[in-house]
């Protein structure tokens, strides 16, 4: 499993988010959806594939309060060896 911050989704509010973690000595690295599909090259992707993390597996609970409230910034995806 892997996950990864974008500013695909939120490009003003990740830019500034990324400002402010810089200012305080962390980088963060926000990669686009192909950037980070990259990652996966030679492997199997487990469905639903490379998505925002609130897109997988709805189906295994209840959903979260404040859930439904906004975009999370981010994709998340597993990978398996063929």
């Amino acid at each position: 499993m892997a996950g990864h911050a974008t500013a695909d989704f939120t490009p003003e509010e990740s830019k500034a988010a990324a400002e402010q973690l810089k200012a305080a000595g962390v980088t963060l690295a926000l990669r686009s959806r192909a950037e980070f599909t990259r990652f996966f090259d030679g492997l199997e992707l487990v469905e639903p594939g490379v998505e925002g993390p609130q897109l997988w597996h709805l189906e295994l609970g209840e959903p979260v309060p404040r859930q439904d409230d906004g975009v999370i910034p981010g994709y998340g995806a597993v990978g398996r060896k063929p």
